[in-house]
C-alpha cells in the first residue's frame, strides 16, 4: 500500500511499547494415528516465556489488523513420556492478533513458528517405539486462542486453548509429528515508552494482478529410517490479486522435482522406471493473508502429470513470503499431501509486472 494517500489521527490514550508474559499450559498429546498411542503417556505440561512489542498503527497493516503484538517466545515442555520422548523445547517468533484493543475483555489469536527440539527421537535400536519424530531438531508451529482480561493499563491475565505441533517435514523419518492440545493461563506486563495509537484512513489496494516466478529447494528422507537424503525442488509461476485490504487470491502452475520418487517406484515392482518419474506438474489455487511485507499463503493444487499416484493427486503448500523489495521475495514453507508432510521448502522469487 506504498504511496497511498492517508489521513492520520491519534487517540488521546497512551499505551506501553514493550512487555513480557508467562504462560502455563497443561494438556495431552493427540493420538492422530493409532500407532502414536504407543508414546502417549501422562498429561503434558509447558512453561512459555515471551517478550513482545506492541504496535501503534505506524504502518498500514498494523492498523488494519487491530494493532497486533509482535514478539518471541521460548517454551519448555514435559511431554508426558520420559522414556520415549523426554523433554521438548522451542523458540519461535509470533504475532498476536486482537479482536478489539479497547475492551477490558478481548479475544486474541496468537500464531507463531520457529525451531523445536525433542530430547528423545526415534532410534532403531534404543527408541523404536517413538514413531512420531525421527530427529532432535524440528519445526514448531504454535496457535493459541485466548481471552485477555485487562486488570490495569500494564497488567493482563489470559485463559486459552493452544495447539503445538512438532514436525521435521519429512527431512528425517519417521515423521508422523507430535500434536499437543492444552488449556493455558497467563500473565503479561507492559512497560517502556508510552505511545498513542494512530487511526489510519487508507485508500483501497489496487486490484491488479501481480505475476511472479518462484524456485524452492529442500531435502527429504524415505523409509526405512537412516537412509540417504534426497534433493527436492519446485518451480512455480503465480498470479496474485488483492481481494481485500488484508488478503489476496490467485492461482499458479507448479513443476516439482523429487529425486526420491525413483527409489520409491523402484521398490514398487508393479511400476515401470522412467526418466520422468521424479517430475510432477500441478495447478493450484492460492489464498494469502497479508501483513505488510509478510504474507502467509495457503495453496491447494492437483497434479495434472504424475507417474507416481499412490500419495493422491491433491497437494497443499503452506508458505510464508517475505517481500525484500518491490520485486524480490524469499519464502519458507511446507508441501504436504493432505496432513502428511512431503518436504520442506526454502526459496526465492521475483515479481514482474
Amino acid at each position: 500500500m506504498k504511496g497511498f494517500a492517508q489521513v492520520s489521527k491519534q487517540f488521546e490514550k497512551e499505551y506501553s511499547s514493550v512487555g513480557i508474559s508467562a504462560t502455563y499450559h497443561q494438556g495431552a498429546i493427540l493420538p492422530h494415528r493409532k500407532i502414536v498411542n504407543e508414546i502417549v503417556g501422562k498429561s503434558t505440561r509447558s512453561i512459555e516465556l515471551s517478550i513482545y512489542k506492541n504496535t501503534f498503527g505506524k504502518k498500514d497493516w498494523q492498523f488494519l489488523h487491530g494493532y497486533p503484538r509482535l514478539g518471541v517466545s521460548v517454551i519448555a515442555m514435559d511431554l508426558g513420556n520420559e522414556k520415549q520422548l523426554g523433554k521438548g523445547y522451542g523458540v519461535f517468533s509470533f504475532i498476536e492478533l486482537p479482536s478489539n484493543y479497547k475492551r477490558k475483555i478481548s479475544w486474541n489469536m496468537k500464531l507463531g513458528y520457529g525451531l523445536g527440539y525433542i530430547e528423545k527421537p526415534f532410534d532403531r535400536e534404543t527408541n523404536y517405539k517413538n514413531v512420531a519424530i525421527g530427529s532432535h531438531l524440528n519445526a514448531i508451529i504454535y496457535a493459541n486462542s485466548n481471552w485477555r482480561f485487562k486488570c490495569s493499563e500494564s497488567i493482563n491475565l489470559s485463559l486459552g486453548l493452544s495447539l503445538i505441533h512438532f514436525s521435521n517435514a519429512s527431512s528425517s523419518v519417521p515423521n508422523l509429528g507430535i500434536n499437543m492440545v492444552s488449556l493455558n493461563s497467563g500473565f503479561s506486563y507492559s512497560f517502556g515508552k508510552k505511545e498513542q495509537l494512530i487511526n489510519q484512513k487508507i485508500a483501497k489496494r489496487p486490484r491488479k494482478w501481480i505475476k511472479s516466478l518462484r524456485g524452492t529447494f529442500g531435502v527429504k528422507e524415505i523409509l526405512p529410517a537412516g537412509g540417504p537424503k534426497y534433493f527436492v525442488s519446485a518451480y512455480s509461476v503465480e498470479f496474485l490479486k488483492a481481494r481485500a485490504q488484508k488478503s489476496s487470491v490467485g492461482f499458479g502452475a507448479d513443476l516439482f522435482y523429487n529425486s526420491s520418487l525413483t527409489q520409491i517406484i523402484k521398490n514398487d515392482s508393479s511400476s515401470t522406471l522412467s526418466s520422468f518419474n521424479n517430475f510432477r506438474v500441478g495447478l493450484a489455487g492460492i489464498y494469502a493473508f497479508d501483513f505488510g511485507k509478510v504474507s502467509l499463503t495457503i495453496e491447494v493444487g492437483a497434479y495434472i502429470f504424475a507417474r507416481y499416484k499412490k500419495q493422491g493427486l491433491i497437494y497443499n503448500r503452506l508458505t510464508t513470503r517475505f517481500q525484500a523489495s518491490e520485486k524480490l521475495f524469499f519464502t519458507l514453507g511446507l508441501k504436504t499431501h493432505y496432513a502428511v508432510a512431503d518436504f520442506p521448502e526454502i526459496g526465492i522469487g521475483y515479481n514482474f509486472n
